[in-house]
Order: C-alpha cells, then structure tokens, then sequence
C-alpha cells in the first residue's frame, strides 16, 4: 500500500513537473560528447543520486539500479564489475559497483540501505547494453529499499536535469584543476562544457581517485 501510494505521488510529481516544462519551456539537458551526438539520457521517470546511480520503483517495492550517463560517457568502452551477491544487504555509502576502461577503475556506491535481490550477468556478458539500452537492459541490480521513503530525497525529473547541469560545471572546474593553468581543460572538455568521449582514460590514478571521492560518494 504504500508502495502504491508512492507511485501516485510521483506520478503526480511527473504530471506537475510536465506542464511547468511545457509552460516554462526550458532548454532541454543536450550536453554530448565529441563522438556520439546523442543528448545525455535524464528521462523524467527515473530517480537519479548524488552517486551518480539511477534508480526505478517498481509497484512491487522493488528497484532497478545502475550508473548513469553522467559517468558513461566519459567512456568509450565501459565496462561493469558487480560487487554484491544476491541475498546480501547494502549500506549506504558502500561501494556497489565498479566502472572500468582498460586500467582505469572507479567505485560507485549505494545511494540507499537495501538487500541485493537480483544481478544483472547479462550486463557484465554484454556491456553495450550501457550505450544502446541503459534504462532497460542496463541495469546493474534489483534491490529492495528498508525504508522506500528514502527515495524521496533523490532527484526526480526536473531537479535532475538542473542537478546534472551543475555536476557538469562541477566537472569542468576539477578538469581544469589539473594544471595550475587549466590547460588540459580545453583538451577533455568542449564549448559549451560538453564531455570528450574517452576523457577517464586520460585521468592518472590519482585524478580517477579524485573524481570518485568528489562525484561518487555518498554523504
């Protein structure tokens, strides 16, 4: 029951948040990388965390989770390491899954306490799914939340579109910390803040250790 009564709360949230897009008109989320035109994934019905990690209710009370777009197109080739079983329980802030490119690794952990349900093997078998299908076949695991009230302090339908336009201004300012004069910044980097596909593999070990601890962990 108060799963269900969640979902119409959303539902209701997404209503909302539809006619003041369609009254307001805002630009819509296009950031996109230097090889693959398409807009960054942020679709309204899916909650999205500060971990970088999206999330779907489903009326069962159970959640699909995986990593977002966000992260995975500053990849060419990502690839999923799933660190939990089925039947295990997850804290928040504990690390979740690993994202990797050739050497280059980083942890992304949980937004919410929850017990690990279901693996998605297929994903790790087969990880194009991340580019052709993320929000269907992309998923990482099904998790069941302790307190389903937990998502209501994710970001949901326009507040992430707003939060990823910050996170992009957050990227920009810590690429160009990479030199004292930001020089790098124009090489990872295009106008408009827009991600270079492939720019994790430019990152040393350090500056993916950075990355993680400023974009991916959990408060």
């Amino acid at each position: 029951m108060t799963v269900l009564l969640f979902l119409t709360i959303i539902i209701i949230f997404l209503g909302v948040d539809y006619v003041m897009q369609r009254k307001n008109k805002p630009a819509p989320v296009t950031y996109q990388t230097q090889h693959n035109h398409d807009p960054l994934r942020v679709p309204s019905g899916i909650f999205f965390a500060p971990s970088h990690t999206w999330l779907t209710l489903f009326p069962s009370g159970n959640v699909r989770i995986g990593i977002d777009d966000f992260v995975l197109r500053m990849m060419k080739d990502p690839k999923l390491v799933l660190l939990k079983r089925a039947g295990t329980t997850v804290r928040k802030g504990e690390p979740l899954l690993q994202i990797k490119e050739e050497l280059r690794t980083i942890t992304a952990r949980s937004p919410i306490d929850a017990e690990v349900v279901e693996l998605n093997d297929t994903v790790q078998a087969h990880p194009e799914a991340l580019r052709e299908s993320l929000f269907s076949d992309g998923w990482a695991y099904t998790i069941r939340p302790k307190k389903i009230s937990d998502l209501t302090g994710l970001f949901l339908g326009e507040q992430s579109r707003a939060w990823i336009q910050r996170e992009f201004g957050r990227l920009r300012d810590f690429v160009a910390g990479f030199t004292q004069d930001g020089s790098l910044a124009p090489a990872l980097m295009q106008d408009g803040g827009m991600v270079v596909e492939g720019v994790f593999k430019s990152f040393s070990d350090e500056q993916c250790q950075q990355f993680e601890q400023q974009f991916l962990f959990v408060d």
